[in-house]
């Protein structure tokens, strides 16, 4: 199974297959003759996205660039579709791209691709304490912006805002332990955007959970090389 997520994701093909499949989310929610701002700025943002995090597991630091443009449109997407879990984290994501755009520089291996860390117990407990502590942000913001929100949905609103928030921190700080965190938001999203009958987003993210574990895999192969360089 391993073998077989590398091959898909090292495929030249891949990125224009991920497109095509998001272009026919959106063609699927008739933009000619049913047209939604929200279905718009959630293609814009899901292609950009796309090339975003493949970029990302591949540890191009290009893929920080395209993060940004991504934010824009899924933060437009999520507010018009008043999902504000999901919608909230871009704000953030769009900082942090900017930020990891500066000093992933820094730690570029011979081959131009990232150097990740691997986490330590301490960085672990601070990581929980992230989630539940921003869980706690996302239920007050969502208070203070006066959105309707069925239990269902705002539940599923705390955590991906909780473990995106996190899981972005931990891979503009080069920790690969945040694919397994991707891996969970990914899931959730899907789950909500089904929900509130988004199929853009949905299929968008469908496809990001496949790319977090391809990611995962990366990842853990560039610590591999880089422990047995230094050996």
């Amino acid at each position: 199974m391993k073998s077989v997520i590398m091959k898909i994701g090292r495929n030249k093909l891949y990125p224009y297959i991920c497109v095509l499949l998001v272009t026919l989310a959106f063609l699927a929610t008739n933009p000619l003759t049913n047209f939604e701002w929200r279905y718009l700025l959630s293609y814009f943002g899901a292609v950009c996205g796309l090339i975003c995090v493949i970029l990302l597991a591949k540890g191009k630091n290009s893929g920080n660039f395209f993060g940004m443009l991504a934010a824009f449109g899924e933060m437009s997407g999520n507010f018009l579709g008043r999902n504000v879990g999901a919608a909230l984290p871009s704000i953030y994501y769009f900082v942090t791209h900017i930020f990891g755009l500066v000093t992933w520089r820094k730690h570029m291996s011979v081959n131009q691709t990232l150097e990740p860390r691997k986490l330590t117990e301490r960085h672990f407990g601070i990581a929980i304490l992230f989630i539940v502590g921003a869980s706690f942000v996302n239920m007050f913001l969502t208070g203070i912006l006066g959105v309707v929100n069925d239990p269902y949905q705002l539940m599923l609103n705390n955590f991906i805002f909780a473990l995106g928030v996190t899981a972005q921190f931990l891979m503009i700080t080069r920790f690969s332990f945040n694919w397994y965190l991707w891996i969970i938001m990914n899931i959730l999203v899907i789950s909500l955007n089904i929900y509130t009958k988004n199929p853009i987003i949905a299929t968008q993210y469908a496809i990001y959970l496949f790319n977090a574990v391809y990611g995962l895999l990366e990842w853990h192969e560039a610590e591999k090389k880089r422990v047995l360089s230094v050996q």
